[in-house]
């Protein structure tokens, strides 16, 4: 049976539970957020100022006032996340991880994760409902689909087992032109944020108190949540000659209530063998309002540069608020995080319309990225770090159909941290790279080709 909620036990439950409510488990772009999605995103990078295909719901609605006729579009892409991370050992941490010793630099061995990847799907349609003059579109997409996996024997266990985080969107837009030059447009959605992870907890709290033989020294901490929030966006996209492009669009500010369970289930050693504590959780998360602008330029005839620059207000997010339900002495916890705002510039080349090859196009691009997360507040289960990426594209397109192929590469700038803030303290030093590969399909019906 599950017993009653005591101080000890209330103190230990809110301390895990705060690290582990709405926990990314792999690094992303722009802290929280992934927007890899389309060809000329993952192939050139410059989307903002030129979005041509029906991905622009996401990235500038006001795309689609590129696209004529009727447009299908389809999307799927894999990131496989490559990281190692070293951990310093923390106060007592010998005693309770006994299976391996630090090294001689002071760092437990280098630990991989089993299992570290992020799924991109995304599906769209989009309509010219009044010839160049209005569009409309529909797109449902999951920015955020990651998890990772340690094994359960790892130094790490303590800091994560198993998590992930599904975030799938569905948005309407519209964009409407109202002279040769410029358009306007706006996106109005829902968004679902789903959660859950499970790690050890560590039964030295951050006093120094030793709570092994309350709960044992191998309880397994679960935490689940979910919340739904609204989204929106505008864009315009201005075009004063056939030769350059510029696009900006502004994304809403999203704030999202998770709620779900917390589970701490007492190892064989505790006061009361694989008990059970229960409770529920109810956290506030945002994900903060986004700039992004863009510009791109046909150089020749066969080529067109662009470049783009999005801007995160993560400065709003210096703390996470978590309630907890039904257990006594504990109402609110608070998780300094400390956020400052965060970047991303990149930029890259599209060739096209070759003598040899007219219905090929090939993409070449970079960017940097920029965390919005200070290394104290960095944990295992919410991790995020500055990377650049290296990108690559094709689309080639037969008759009334597009098709596409991207690789792209990031390589993660993981500091050194040494004054962790976290519990238990998140001391590391480590590196990573992301590969990511993804596909897509475009079909286009009624009006011009």
């Amino acid at each position: 049976m599950a017993i009653r909620f005591g101080v000890v036990q209330t103190l230990t439950l809110g301390m895990c539970a705060a690290a582990l409510v709405a926990a990314p488990a792999t690094s992303t772009a722009g802290g929280f957020s992934i927007i890899e999605f389309g060809t000329r995103r993952t192939g050139m990078t410059a989307v903002i100022g030129r979005p041509d295909e029906p991905s622009a719901i996401l990235h500038n609605p006001a795309g689609m006032s590129l696209l004529s006729g009727n447009h299908v579009y389809v999307s799927g892409g894999l990131a496989m996340i490559n990281t190692e991370f070293s951990l310093l050992p923390w106060d007592q941490s010998t005693t309770y991880i006994d299976n391996v010793q630090p090294g001689a630099d002071g760092y437990y061995a280098g630990v991989k994760p089993t299992r570290a990847m992020a799924v991109l799907p995304m599906l769209a349609a989009t309509f010219e409902v009044k010839p160049k003059k209005l569009w409309l579109g529909i797109g449902a997409f999951v920015g955020n689909a990651t998890g990772a996996k340690f094994d359960r024997a790892a130094v790490t266990r303590y800091h994560l087992i198993n998590g992930y985080i599904v975030a799938p969107q569905l948005s309407g837009a519209v964009a409407y032109k109202p002279r040769h030059d410029l358009t306007l447009a706006a996106t109005l959605g829902v968004i679902n944020f789903q959660i859950k992870g499970e790690r050890l907890f560590y039964p030295i709290l951050p006093d120094g108190t030793d709570v092994h033989t309350t709960i044992g020294s191998r309880a397994l901490l679960k935490l689940e949540g979910s919340g739904w929030a609204p989204v929106w966006s505008v864009g315009t996209l201005y075009q004063p000659t056939p030769k350059i492009s510029l696009g900006a669009a502004v994304i809403g500010r999203i704030d999202a209530t998770l709620e779900g369970d917390v589970n701490v289930q007492y190892s064989d050693d505790a006061f009361v063998p694989n008990d059970e504590l229960e409770g529920l959780q109810r956290t506030s998360q945002i994900v903060p309002w986004t700039l992004n602008l863009g510009g791109n330029v046909d150089v020749h005839p066969n080529i067109e540069i662009g470049a783009d620059f999005r801007y995160w207000l993560y400065r709003q997010y210096k703390e996470q608020r978590t309630e907890i339900k039904g257990i006594v002495l504990l109402r609110e916890l608070v998780t300094v995080k400390n956020y400052h705002d965060s970047y991303q510039i990149s930029g890259g080349i599209r060739v096209h319309d070759l003598p040899q090859a007219p219905q090929l196009e090939l993409m070449a691009g970079t960017h940097y990225d920029r965390t919005p997360a200070p290394a104290q507040t960095v944990t295992l289960d919410q991790p995020t770090f500055s990377h650049i990426g290296l990108h690559t594209g094709v689309r080639y397109t037969i008759g009334r159909y597009r098709l596409g192929a991207s690789y792209l590469r990031y390589f993660y700038d993981v500091p050194t941290i040494t004054d962790s803030v976290t519990a238990p303290p998140s001391n590391i030093k480590g590196d990573g790279v992301n590969d990511t590969f993804s596909l897509q399909f475009e079909g286009t019906f009624g009006g011009a080709q």
